[in-house]
């Protein structure tokens, strides 16, 4: 399958379709200029104590992470296409706040705002792509470009901010602003506004979250696919303390953030050809999340060239992330019945974003004092999650198959 094959795809998806892909950049493009500068802004311009930056930082992460499940009952019980404009608008509210205030508390308001707005566009806008793609190829492909595009924003994202943060925090969060308030009126414009489904429950949310956990073969998988988060959100812990350990070695952060998305821009489209063509989903999803966890062996395995051991780990990282990344919400809509897929998406969220927790919890108390060498037991840990997750997940997918496993 060629790149042409890709622009043939693009072209004869709907207009809905494509717009809900270029999301991705846009929305990537307006977070990043923002998110990677405001701990620094917090601290050195408005001169915040580190305990209380980390609590805005902690707001937005837990109303987005939290709250996914309740955002995608809503979208499923009101609709994707008000979900997904409010979504948008608010978050819109949320970055002119970021920018704007200077006191505690509505530093946190815009905190929660923002995590909440991305609560309640990012499952419905899953849903709506896949329900848009008519099967399970063309949505695969769907979520490639998705990732792709994805990708792209959080590359240009952070240059953009750079520039405009050495004028005015401010101003970049205005203009961050504008951008989600330019998508949201093009959301309410261009994606159809489809009636909700009759057979949406319409009883307790409690109850219905209650059948989703029943769910067997869907908790298997969420729970497999989840443990993605904990490999991947390392990148944020434990190997910056990595890299504070090594001696002149501050450029190494801004590197492997580079490499990450140049790799996710230049080899998505190449990685999904090499699904479709030799691999199969359940051994791409399974060797993807296992070089995952392989890839942090080479920190102690390279440790006397330790530049070059860490640039191989985010390689090998990046590498295993856009082989399954794409395929984990390109999969979910097996598990769920249509009327309750952004549900389904919002509840897949929230327990990778509680797998995150609870795993940057266990490797923060295995890292020790601030500067110290991590322990290489936290290497061979990884290694070891990834490497029985990715047998798992290739059981479990091939298992499914072989039942012929259907939505339900």
């Amino acid at each position: 399958m060629s790149g042409a094959s890709y622009w043939r795809d693009w072209q004869g998806m709907s207009p809905a379709a494509r717009l809900l892909i270029t999301n991705g950049l846009a929305f990537n493009l307006g977070f990043y200029m923002m998110m990677p500068f405001l701990a620094q802004h917090m601290g050195s311009g408005l001169g915040l104590a580190g305990w209380a930056c980390g609590l805005v930082m902690g707001m937005r992460v837990f109303s987005q992470q939290g709250l996914f499940l309740l955002g995608g009952t809503l979208g499923d019980r009101i609709g994707y296409h008000p979900a997904i404009v409010w979504g948008c608008l608010v978050r819109s509210v949320g970055f002119v706040l970021l920018g704007w205030a200077e006191s505690l508390p509505i530093l946190l308001l815009a905190a929660a705002l923002t995590g909440f707005a991305g609560a309640l566009f990012t499952p419905c806008a899953q849903a709506y792509l896949a329900s848009e793609c008519h099967n399970p190829s063309q949505r695969q492909r769907a979520f490639a470009l998705h990732n792709l595009a994805s990708e792209a924003g959080m590359l240009l994202g952070p240059l953009v901010g750079l520039t405009l943060t050495q004028q005015s925090y401010t101003l970049t969060g205005f203009l961050a602003a504008s951008l989600f308030a330019l998508l949201g009126v093009l959301q309410y414009r261009v994606l159809p506004k489809r009636p909700v489904s009759r057979q949406t429950p319409r009883g307790a949310i409690l109850s219905q979250w209650g059948t989703i956990v029943r769910q067997r073969p869907f908790m298997t998988f969420t729970l497999l696919a989840g443990s993605y988060q904990i490999l991947f959100h390392q990148l944020y812990l434990a190997l910056p303390a990595h890299i504070q350990s090594l001696p002149d070695s501050t450029h190494l952060i801004g590197g492997v953030f580079t490499l990450s998305a140049v790799i996710g821009v230049l080899l998505q489209l190449p990685a999904s050809r090499l699904v479709e063509r030799r691999l199969g989903v359940p051994l791409a999803m399974g060797l993807g999340i296992g070089l995952m966890g392989v890839s942090y062996l080479a920190l102690p395995l390279l440790a006397p060239w330790p530049t070059a051991g860490v640039m191989a780990q985010v390689a090998l990282l990046s590498l295993g992330s856009i082989l399954c990344f794409p395929l984990f919400a390109a999969q979910l809509p097996r598990y769920a019945p249509p009327e309750q897929l952004a549900s389904y998406y919002g509840f897949y969220a929230s327990t990778g974003g509680c797998m995150a927790l609870v795993g940057n919890l266990l490797i923060g108390f295995m890292l020790g004092d601030a500067g110290s060498r991590p322990a290489t037991a936290i290497w061979l840990l990884l290694a070891l999650i990834g490497l029985l997750v990715g047998l798992g997940l290739y059981a479990h997918l091939r298992g499914s198959v072989a039942a012929g496993t259907t939505t339900p």
